[in-house]
């Protein structure tokens, strides 16, 4: 069922977002007046002259720059007030796993300092943050308490703080100092205006929404152990030393040399060496077997899932003799920890990855870096297991068991050798796509067939969006009659382009098309008088066989055709009475319904929109449905209304939000929800296709995108891969750590 869109506080709801972002003005002059006051004062008690001295020409340049920041912050706040509502839950200071190799020392110590700031903020703010978060839910119409709906939260004010400060035409050394000052003093500021806001929405006779037993812990989560562990807790001491640096140094490839020389020799004592354990994994078809074999994991899975890795990673670490190889171990537990939590992967996989675990902590001792290689094969085993899961919402769902079984029998093999290396997993992964192989070139076939359909309709919308505005702009088609302007700016542009783009001599007219616009358009003058009878009568046999012809160029309905044909007729019927006869013509638009006319003649819809011949939708799913009467967004309660107006200054738009290829989604179709991916993008990005487990494609023009997105008609399930999600998760927890180092 679509999420509730209507509440009885969402006018007091869209007052709130206002009054917070307007108060932003207020809350950065205290700021200021804060930091005026702390700033010399840390300079007189600093012994070094240089630090007073940028610290004396930091607090001189924040006086002068006041006015600007207090201009910029509410506008700041709105930019990220709107991301927040469109479901952006990035951390203040959050790391990309992928790209922190690439980064600098300073880049490193800002997202470090930045960290640092929001849980200073957070200690202070965390008693009227919890008020807050239950009011804001309650306005929002949920029942229990969901902290990433609160889009107030203190990272979005700390983000918005280093926005205004990134704009601002100082150096980088002014800039620090002011993040250290204006952060500090943002906890009991932002306290205060936590208050506030509670004080509004109690006052209005909103109650709290309600806890679930176990909350989100994603702005309350404890505090990791600090550096430094004493050496009697070796797995605290262990994760106390992936801090942003070491991880740094990590991918960077700086412990390989001191690793390699420390490696154990490959271990010889295995049960079963790889080739054996796949044939076995071949072997390993029948259903009773599998269902046997599952009902013994869901027995002993969970004991095992908890005592069975530990107990190895403990193991490992003893033996570890590197630091590159200890992180590496530690860098693993927590990525298994992260993907198999994701509440987006159903039991059965979080299970299987859980599993997994032991064979990935044994490949980290002799590989520590194979997490940050995308084409590792143990990396392409994580991405295609928990990707693929994504497709279906339940363990019921038809293809799921064919999915599961062979990948839990791939990992059942992986942990019954104990080869070094990657090649227990390039097997894995052969084995997996073999097993999986004959739906994937099925779909494959299908995406590929519908692909080309949606490339050859975006490059004729295109060229006819051109012709359409060319045709207009005819100085003859002022008098024409709306219906035969929409018609030759709709479907007959349309023919003009299906024949420009299979012309191969570079003619100027294929196939003459154009010069049946002037033709159309003189016969349909509603004032040709008897005198020019015997002309239409010459003209319209042609004429009617040459829009016959041209519209079957793009696959136009037949119905649809005929229809056209006999308003036409109606038009020159009209057209050849006496003036004394005529009356005024039957126009289209008294026989047609405005979505009628829209559907037939086509709309002046612009960029994002598109029209697809029959065979073209019907190879591609193309959704092309008005969506008319669907639910409004949420995120319209916080837009003023037209007869409101914003805060000074401030214009409440939410950005448009983008998908990426490879997203799950869930899209509200006639039968219900039902889970897709987005499996391409056009090149100019005005069509999108989606396609389920099953094979089955929808697709749908950026404008349908937009406007399901907006109505939460379609809902994302997964942006992110999910490896990449953990991994960056991984190095977020390193963040905190380096921030708390410095505590």
């Amino acid at each position: 069922m679509p999420m509730p869109q209507t509440t009885p506080y969402q006018a007091l709801y869209r007052s709130v977002m206002k009054e917070a972002a307007a108060q932003g003005r207020t809350l950065m002059q205290r700021l200021v007046v804060r930091a005026r006051i702390t700033m010399p004062e840390r300079a007189k008690m600093m012994p070094d002259a240089i630090e007073r001295n940028l610290l004396t020409e930091a607090a001189r340049t924040l006086m002068k720059h006041e006015a600007q920041l207090c201009e910029a912050y509410p506008q700041a706040l709105l930019a990220e007030f709107a991301q927040a509502i469109a479901g952006d839950t990035r951390k203040a200071g959050a790391l990309s796993f992928d790209s922190l190799e690439l980064m600098g020392d300073d880049q490193v110590e800002e997202g470090v300092e930045l960290v640092r700031i929001q849980q200073a903020v957070l200690r202070v703010v965390e008693a009227e943050l919890t008020e807050l978060n239950a009011l804001v839910c309650a306005a929002q119409g949920l029942k229990t308490v969901q902290v990433e709906r609160n889009p107030l939260r203190p990272e979005v004010y700390v983000r918005s703080l280093r926005t205004v400060a990134l704009e601002s035409p100082v150096s980088q050394a002014v800039r620090t100092r002011w993040m250290l000052d204006l952060g500090e003093a943002m906890g009991p500021e932002l306290a205060r205006v936590y208050r506030e806001l509670s004080q509004m929405l109690r006052g209005q006779g909103v109650t709290e929404a309600g806890f679930k037993l176990a909350q989100n812990q994603e702005s309350l989560a404890p505090a990791p152990p600090r550096a430094g562990a004493p050496a009697g807790e070796p797995a605290q001491a262990a994760r106390a030393l992936l801090n942003v640096q070491e991880l740094r140094r990590l991918l960077a490839g700086d412990f390989d040399a001191q690793d390699n020389a420390a490696r154990p020799e490959r271990p010889t004592d295995f049960a079963m060496t790889m080739p054996a354990a796949f044939e076995a994994l071949q072997e390993m078809r029948q259903v009773d077997q599998v269902m046997q074999r599952l009902q013994q994991r869901q027995a002993v899975g969970a004991v095992d899932a908890v005592t069975g890795p530990a107990a190895l990673r403990e193991e490992l670490r003893k033996k570890s003799r590197g630091t590159g190889q200890a992180l590496g171990l530690e860098v693993v537990n927590l990525m298994v920890e992260n993907i198999a939590s994701d509440p987006r992967l159903l039991a059965p996989v979080q299970q299987t990855v859980r599993e997994l675990e032991p064979a990935l902590l044994r490949l980290a001792m002799a590989d520590p870096r194979f997490f940050s290689d995308k084409k590792h094969p143990a990396r392409q085993l994580l991405d295609q297991m928990t990707q693929r899961s994504l497709a279906w919402e339940s363990v019921d769902a038809p293809g799921f068991a064919a999915f599961l079984d062979p990948l839990q029998q791939a990992v059942d093999a992986l942990l019954s050798t104990r080869i070094a290396g990657a090649e227990p997993f390039a097997f894995a992964v052969k084995t997996l796509e073999e097993a999986w192989g004959e739906q994937q070139r099925r779909d494959r076939r299908y995406r590929e067939k519908a692909v080309r359909a949606l490339l050859q309709a975006e490059q004729r919308n295109l060229l006819a969006d051109k012709f359409g505005k060319e045709l207009r702009a005819r100085p003859d088609v002022a008098a024409a009659p709306r219906e035969i302007i929409q018609f030759i700016s709709g479907p007959w542009a349309q023919v003009m382009a299906q024949a420009r783009l299979a012309d191969q001599d570079g003619t100027a007219d294929p196939g003459g098309f154009g010069d049946v616009v002037t033709d159309l358009l003189s016969s349909a003058q509603l004032h040709l008088g008897p005198g020019n009878a015997a002309r239409l009568a010459r003209l319209v046999p042609p004429l009617l066989g040459k829009l016959r012809e041209g519209l079957a160029t793009i696959d136009y309905p037949v119905a649809q055709t005929q229809r056209f044909l006999n308003q036409l007729a109606l038009l020159h019927e009209q057209a050849m009475k006496p003036p004394g006869e005529s009356g005024r013509p039957v126009p289209l638009s008294t026989t047609l319904s405005r979505e009628e006319l829209e559907a037939q003649f086509g709309q002046d819809s612009g960029a994002g929109s598109a029209w697809l011949a029959p065979r073209e939708a019907m190879h591609s799913g193309f959704m092309d449905t008005d969506q008319g009467g669907l639910p409004q967004p949420l995120f319209d309660a916080t837009r003023p209304g037209e007869d409101e107006e914003a805060p000074a200054g401030i214009t409440p738009a939410l950005p448009p939000a983008a998908i990426q290829p490879g997203a799950w989604v869930e899209l509200l179709v006639d039968s219900g929800w039902a889970r897709f991916q987005l499996t391409w993008a056009s090149p100019h990005g005005t069509l999108f296709m989606f396609t389920n487990a099953a094979g089955k494609s929808q697709s749908m023009t950026r404008r349908l995108l937009d406007k399901m997105l907006e109505n939460s008609t379609l809902r994302v399930v997964s942006g992110q891969a999910v490896v990449d999600g953990a991994l960056d998760a991984v190095a977020h927890t390193a963040l905190r750590n380096s921030a708390f180092a410095k505590l």
